[in-house]
């Protein structure tokens, strides 16, 4: 297979693409990488010095317990549309075990569900729409999308410290979880991606992928390491490592923000900007997330052979600000830009 230059910068880079599907090339801790990626390019090494950059101390699936990566013995089928063979779908709600955090995930789900569905019509104005919206870019762009993924997850640019904060409330204001909650289970899937340790991958049904993962301890506690899954008393992501006191704060205080943004929104404008504002921006917020580890693993092309199931789907990345460019994103995972061409 023909070699293809290829130039990884942390604030641009060029690849010239062939006709056929590239490799990913073996990155290393520099600011700048210029070599060349060559077809059957170790994943294996790639995912190391992934986790040396960020100071990981992970587990690679084959150093876990051959119980957590053990097949179910589900039966294979082929998704609809797609050449992904995945297992038989598990048994989202009946013969299968609840924990009480399933319960609480679900009624939670439910509970959200019901209000936007049930209110949503009923409270609809033009400027709950853009209320709706408005709150969309200012938490799934700039909070779970460049905060949360582009530089917390994966260190791909730098700022002040005041725009980093700034930008990680944003995040928190998704309602998807605290920074470092967010960030472990991100880098998890990055180094499990698409495996039998991965815990939201469409191996186990498109809807586990998408949510049911999020409700669903039986099996994804136990895709994890032998140390609870990066604890933070043992192995701290870097932001936390840099500024505890922030960090330490917004764990502690993550659900006092949730209710304060609730109250916000209701003094604002009612139960009207409450519905839109809150319910429905969140739920849309979480399910443009979640569509990117459920469809973009799915549907979509595959340039570049990243080791797991992941696609370029153009829908998707116009929804989710780039996201959707999800194979070039597991290629090139400390790019900060996802979109390798002009357009």
């Amino acid at each position: 297979r023909q070699a293809i230059p290829v130039r990884i910068s942390r604030n641009r880079f060029t690849v010239r693409a062939s006709s056929t599907q590239t490799s990913k090339s073996d990155v290393k801790n520099e600011p700048v990488v210029e070599r060349l990626a060559q077809g059957g390019a170790s994943r294996k090494g790639v995912s190391k010095a992934f986790t040396k950059l960020l100071g990981l101390q992970l587990a690679r699936p084959e150093d876990l317990d051959p119980e957590t990566l053990k097949t179910p013995p589900y039966e294979p089928y082929t998704v609809p549309l797609s050449s992904l063979r995945v297992q038989k779908l598990r048994p989202y709600f009946f013969n299968r075990t609840w924990t009480d955090n399933d319960v609480g995930y679900g009624a939670f789900f439910v509970a959200m569900h019901a209000i936007a569905l049930i209110g949503g019509p009923l409270t609809y104005s033009p400027e709950c729409l853009a209320v709706c919206l408005g709150g969309y870019v200012l938490t799934g762009m700039f909070g779970v999308s460049l905060s949360y993924h582009r530089q917390l997850s994966h260190k791909s640019f730098r700022c002040k410290k005041w725009i980093e904060y700034t930008l990680a409330y944003c995040g928190v204001l998704a309602f998807e979880g605290d920074p470092v909650e967010w960030v472990k289970n991100h880098r998890w899937h990055h180094l499990h991606s698409d495996t039998a340790a991965d815990r939201h991958s469409p191996r186990d049904g498109l809807w586990h992928a998408h949510m049911g993962w999020l409700f669903d301890e039986a099996l994804t506690g136990t895709r994890k390491d032998s140390s609870g899954n990066m604890k933070d008393s043992l192995s701290p992501p870097w932001f936390f490592k840099e500024s505890p006191e922030f960090y330490t704060w917004i764990r502690q205080t993550y659900m006092w923000h949730q209710l304060g943004q609730a109250l916000f929104f209701l003094a604002w404008g009612g139960l009207p900007f409450f519905v839109w504002g809150f319910v429905i921006r969140i739920l849309f917020t979480m399910h443009m997330t979640w569509l990117v580890n459920s469809v973009v693993h799915i549907w979509g092309s595959q340039p570049y052979e990243s080791g797991d199931g992941s696609r370029n789907n153009p829908l998707v990345a116009l929804l989710v600000f780039g996201d959707g460019w999800h194979n070039n994103h597991h290629a090139f995972e400390f790019s900060a830009a996802h979109g390798l061409e002009w357009w």
